[in-house]
């Protein structure tokens, strides 16, 4: 395997992922090859033949180059990697994603298989808003204009909160919609998606080395996997949703595997190819369903539902809006931000004495904890009188800046489902129901309206004061 982006390992949690899949006999031994990039990767990312709109990518050719002419000899010659070209799988994500699809859609005499987690097939010949049309996409012109190789697979992964643009307003992000659009111009040129393709679509997956480290377990499986180790799917298909749980990695079947009858009880369910998997169901179980209380409007708190400090968070969340939306589109814009930035940078403050970026994520975590609990609590009737808290000392004490930015990121997705799903579950008798905490009074509803108003609170902060900074 030949993967972009090698300096991302240890975020990948690749070692752990490899002694697991090693330990279960669950993959054949094979040689990883990982290339560093470095600020150059904008640059050498991307496709082949035409750097986007705004010039990036325009060592993309000189880095094929560079992959194909030494990095390839240098691991035959070295390391003993297998000549053959239908053992050698080309990796990447995001950007890198791309770069390894480019690699092997010119290049099958070197690669049969690429593995592309959240591809940045959005890549264009023109700007958004400046005569745009989706037939500018670079990548999509590309596989239009031949017709792949018969040795030719493909991985493709993309997560339903990879971003929240969507150019079109057709409720698809355009991140999942350039990937199965891809996936149609492949269909078109005459691949064979139910021998030649696996796109998962993770629920709740991030554009981040968290999702995609945990997802590669599929990946790996289906690039290398032992066939007596692999458990026969009932349901067959070239199409996989799963959610963000490492434990329940689907199962495969290889490429020549023969279908398994469907009996009386269970019968197979063949999507349309070129239907959103969005709307399938899912091949693993759906943990996190969502209560039917959840699709009523929820009514603002009123003036006494609430100390008078909260009416600054409570103003925040729009009105019209719904706070449990609110919340949900809140953490892609978290995500988003943290996404980008070194563990270096996220352990800075906007100034001297300031929480670092790090310590703030860790108070969001923590301030949610404690206001879904007080919430949770007085919906249950239990009016008594709830402690304050002192942040300072709760962000001193958190060691925030000694874990990694995935870490965070990890335990403040498992807060927020919690939070969501808590919230969700609540009537609207339940959200007048009212206790006092921080010896004042607070309603279900007012605490309802107060996490998303807290965060975006910081998220203002973080983007007037934090990254300007930074």
């Amino acid at each position: 395997m030949y993967l972009n982006d090698g300096q991302d390992l240890e975020r990948l949690n690749f070692q752990a992922t490899l002694d697991a899949l090693y330990a279960r006999q669950a993959v054949r031994p094979f040689l990883v090859v990982a290339m560093h990039a470095n600020e150059q990767r904008k640059h050498e990312y991307g496709t082949a033949a035409h750097p986007d709109y705004d010039g990036r990518g325009e060592l993309a050719g000189a880095y094929s180059q560079f992959m194909l002419e030494e990095v390839l000899p240098f691991a035959q010659a070295t390391y003993q990697a297998s000549p053959n070209p239908a053992h050698a799988v080309m990796a990447g994500f995001s950007l890198g994603g791309l770069s390894a699809f480019d690699l092997v859609w010119h290049h099958p005499d070197a690669f049969a298989r690429a593995g592309v987690f959240s591809g940045s097939f959005w890549w264009r010949q023109r700007a958004v808003g400046a005569g745009y049309t989706p037939s500018d996409r670079i990548m999509h012109g590309l596989v239009r204009a031949r017709q792949p190789h018969p040795s030719h697979r493909f991985w493709l992964q993309s997560g339903t909160l990879d971003e929240h643009n969507d150019r079109n307003q057709n409720g698809v992000i355009d991140s999942i919609e350039d990937c199965l659009d891809l996936i149609e111009e492949l269909i078109k040129v005459g691949l064979d998606v139910r021998q030649a393709l696996r796109y998962v679509q993770v629920e709740g997956g991030h554009h981040h080395p968290d999702t995609w480290g945990r997802v590669m377990p599929d990946f790996l499986i289906w690039a290398f996997g032992q066939e007596e180790a692999l458990p026969r799917c009932r349901r067959l298909c070239p199409w996989c949703a799963c959610r963000l749980d490492p434990h329940l990695a689907p199962s495969i079947l290889p490429p020549t595997a023969d279908v398994v009858e469907p009996t009386a009880s269970e019968p197979i369910v063949l999507p349309d190819p070129l239907s959103p998997p969005v709307h399938h169901t899912p091949l693993v179980s759906d943990l996190t369903a969502i209560s039917t209380h959840s699709i009523m409007s929820i009514a603002r708190p009123a003036e006494g539902d609430f100390l008078p400090y909260a009416a600054t968070y409570i103003n925040l969340v729009p009105e019209g809006a719904d706070p449990r939306e609110a919340l949900r589109a809140i953490a892609q814009e978290f995500h988003a931000i943290f996404q980008n930035l070194s563990e270096a940078q996220a352990e800075k403050g906007y100034a001297d004495g300031k929480w670092t970026l790090k310590e703030m994520l860790q108070h969001q975590i923590d301030t949610e904890r404690i206001f879904a609990y007080r919430a949770m609590r007085f919906a249950r009737g239990d009016s008594q009188d709830l402690p304050g808290f002192d942040q300072d000392d709760y962000v001193t004490q958190s060691g925030a800046n000694a874990r990694t930015v995935p870490s965070l990121l990890a335990e403040y997705d498992a807060t927020r489902a919690s939070t969501q799903a808590l919230f969700d579950s609540f009537t609207e008798e339940q959200l007048d129901r009212r206790g006092t905490a921080n010896g004042g009074p607070a309603t279900v509803r007012a605490l309802l309206y107060i996490v998303p108003g807290h965060e975006l609170h910081h998220l203002n902060i973080i983007r007037e004061r934090y990254l300007p900074a930074l």
